[in-house]
């Protein structure tokens, strides 16, 4: 091999080296800043966890509070009229008449095949009102407002159209009213064992 030949060999090698080993180091540096991002990420987790861990306490509180509160009706025909009783007794404090009411069955999802899909096991029921307020005050409607909307209650607007009566301050409202509650569990019937 001429001398010339070896130089060319010996530049086509570096040359070589530089380009696969820039590419390796390109590619580890790549490599490494996944790992840092990734144990960024799971750092925050884990602090995260710890202080839902440290707030386990209050959560249970919570849970507590939420199993003592939350009104549990004996079936699903019981809690709309329960509802629309309560809705009409904060009306009647407040001197507003309710001009229509009707009660909403639930919405059901459906599948793809047309069918509707099975409730899912949610941690509420809920039972829903329809009502229409003509020519209402403002003040009024707000206070009665509030009031329904309790934590305590559990009861929530759902649904809210207010349009301008066009006499004073006075609106015309349509609103739909959710109860949230618990079926209670019906008493099994046992049958007992007689020798």
């Amino acid at each position: 091999m001429k001398r010339s030949e070896k130089i060319l060999l010996t530049i086509f090698g570096v040359l070589f080296l530089v380009i696969i080993g820039g590419g390796a180091v390109a590619m580890g540096i790549k490599h490494y800043m996944a790992i840092l991002e990734e144990n960024d990420g799971l750092r925050t987790r884990i602090i995260e966890m710890n202080e839902a861990i440290a707030q386990g306490s209050e959560w249970q509180r919570r849970h507590d509070w939420l199993d003592k509160q939350v009104p549990s009706f004996t079936s699903r025909q019981e809690a709309p009229p329960r509802l629309l009783e309560t809705i009409q007794k904060e009306a009647d404090q407040l001197s507003l008449n309710l001009t229509d009411r009707q009660f909403l069955e639930p919405v059901k999802t459906m599948g793809p095949d047309g069918l509707p899909l099975e409730e899912e096991g949610g941690y509420f029921d809920q039972a829903s009102v329809k009502v229409i307020l003509s020519k209402v005050k403002e003040k009024p409607l707000f206070e009665w407002m509030h009031k329904l909307q309790a934590p305590e209650g559990f009861l929530g607007i759902t649904r809210l159209q207010i349009t301008p009566a066009g006499e004073g301050k006075t609106v015309n409202v349509e609103a739909e009213i959710t109860q949230f509650y618990r079926e209670k569990a019906s008493a099994k019937i046992s049958k007992a064992n007689t020798p």
